[in-house]
């Protein structure tokens, strides 16, 4: 306890002072009677040492109509509503996203009646100003995340051994497990997000109780799960935060498609099977502080395997497993509720992870294709997403010397031409040219002729691709088809179907 109150202390003198915290002195010197409390995760981050900038407060002994006048004269503030009595302040000067600067929470002390069906919003929330600190840190869920510390009194308030959980790495429900996530079933995934960033263990009462309610997680809405699945695929135990999962039942409910993957084996070249090389590959990632994208990649490269395997033993075959995979990975992407932008990115490194680089076999022509399937704003990520699944297969080396040689080809050729704009000769200008309207067959042959530009980047002048277009509007559209059929420019019809609905 000594050795708590001195981090607390020291952390209010070197830290709880203006300009973003002169609310507080100020809230003491006007309201003589009340008090304020730093609560939840702000005192745990503080006592474990690491930083924070989410600042939750308690205040008591102030109507809410007063709070709300003395935040107003300091700041800006949104009332998150008149029941919950929770305030969400910005104070004069600052700014939500600067610098990391995050809203304060700035909270009446609340009741809580759960209707017990898991959902987040089924709860009758009422705020008292009167009401102990001691009953509103009873609602919340894990010990640790129940601290409060007395900014006026300098006390610590730890109702529920916190500290002593804090202390032994104990992620622990507040009283009874099956009542707290109840109450709202995202706690489950909580609980291990917490045990990932922070390194802790789930307490066997707590684990038991989510085993035993994992299925109720399907209740609970995507967005929500969204929430705690990216957290724990984005901390540095993010393998360890999978692994619960499979082994809770979460897994089976939220990705069954992965879940489904243990026990698959591969061929001679895996020793893990599916479901082990996708969570090593993902600690890979993790590992290497990867981005949110190339760690979901990692997980997913694989997805297409279980159905996709013939064969059984060292000689069994995966073919296509990339184009299926890519499909699956969509489904469950968006089934989780990740943005577009994330989902469009994901799959690609999932449709294209399987790129070929036998450097002493593909040409510099074939470099140069490669690159535009991939796109060379993505080749940092293909790379880290190889990587990934190099060391998810067991092998000693992130990165062989084909993989090293094949950077450097492409650091090389990454200013020829690879893509229809780059070419010299404009689809406007083409269509005057030609004298030709806007249409499929503009593409075709601007397609066609970044074909022999890939192949020879010297063609790429505006005198010979103009001569060359003349040439090409005597073909007819299934002739210019066949001049450049590997890339991604013209495999429109592929893409849609990469990308539809099942």
């Amino acid at each position: 306890m000594n050795k708590a109150l001195n981090k607390l202390v020291n952390w209010q003198k070197g830290n709880l002072k203006p300009p973003e915290f002169a609310f507080v002195q100020k809230f003491i010197s006007q309201f003589p009677g009340g008090k304020i409390y730093l609560v939840g995760g702000a005192v745990r981050d503080i006592l474990f040492e690491r930083e924070t900038k989410d600042f939750d407060f308690v205040i008591t002994g102030a109507e809410a109509k007063d709070l709300e006048k003395f935040l107003t004269a300091l700041g800006q503030v949104d009332l998150v509503g008149k029941s919950f009595g929770v305030f969400k302040f910005v104070p004069e000067g600052f700014h939500v996203g600067e610098n990391n600067f995050e809203a304060i929470d700035i909270a009446l002390p609340r009741t809580e009646i759960a209707g017990m069906s898991g959902g987040y919003k089924d709860f009758e929330v009422q705020s008292d100003p009167g009401l102990p600190i001691e009953e509103d840190l009873s609602r919340r869920d894990f010990t640790i995340n129940a601290l409060a510390w007395d900014i006026k009194e300098q006390k610590i308030i730890d109702e529920f051994e916190g500290l002593n959980d804090l202390d032994n790495k104990i992620i622990r429900a507040i009283g009874d497990p099956a009542v707290r996530f109840q109450e709202d079933y995202t706690r489950m995934l909580r609980a291990i997000r917490f045990a990932c960033q922070l390194d802790f263990t789930i307490e066997k009462k707590t684990y038991a109780e989510i085993k035993k309610q994992a299925k109720k997680i399907e209740t609970i809405a995507p967005e929500r799960i969204n929430e705690e699945f990216t957290k724990i695929i984005m901390s540095k135990k993010a393998e360890d935060g999978v692994r619960m999962m499979q082994e809770i039942g979460l897994l089976k409910v939220l990705i069954p498609e992965l879940s489904s993957a243990f026990g698959i084996t591969q061929n001679r070249h895996h020793i893990y099977d599916v479901f082990e090389h996708s969570v090593r590959a993902l600690g890979a990632g993790a590992s290497r502080n990867y981005k949110l994208e190339v760690r979901l990649a990692a997980l997913l490269h694989d997805i297409g395997k279980p159905e996709t395997k013939e064969g059984n033993g060292p000689d069994s075959t995966f073919y296509n497993h990339d184009i299926v995979g890519a499909k699956i990975a969509k489904k469950i992407l968006r089934r989780l509720n990740f943005s577009n932008e994330v989902v469009d990115y994901t799959v690609h490194l999932v449709r294209y992870h399987m790129f070929y680089y036998a450097l002493d076999i593909v040409s510099d022509a074939g470099v140069r294709r490669l690159l535009a399937r991939l796109g060379k704003e993505n080749i940092d990520d293909f790379i880290a997403v190889r990587i990934c699944d190099r060391l998810g297969m067991g092998r000693p080396k992130a990165k062989p010397w084909k993989l090293i040689e094949l950077e450097r080809r492409f650091k090389e050729i990454q200013l020829d031409p690879i893509t229809p704009k780059m070419l010299l000769l404009k689809g406007d200008e083409l269509m005057e040219l030609l004298k030709i309207k806007p249409g499929p067959r503009v593409g075709l042959i601007l397609n066609a002729l970044l074909g022999e530009v890939l192949e020879d980047p010297k063609k790429n002048d505006h005198d010979y691709l103009v001569s060359r277009a003349k040439q090409l509007q005597k073909l007819g559209d299934e002739e210019l088809k066949q001049l450049n059929p590997d890339v991604k420019f013209y495999d429109e019809e592929r893409k849609r179907e990469l990308h539809r609905e099942k």
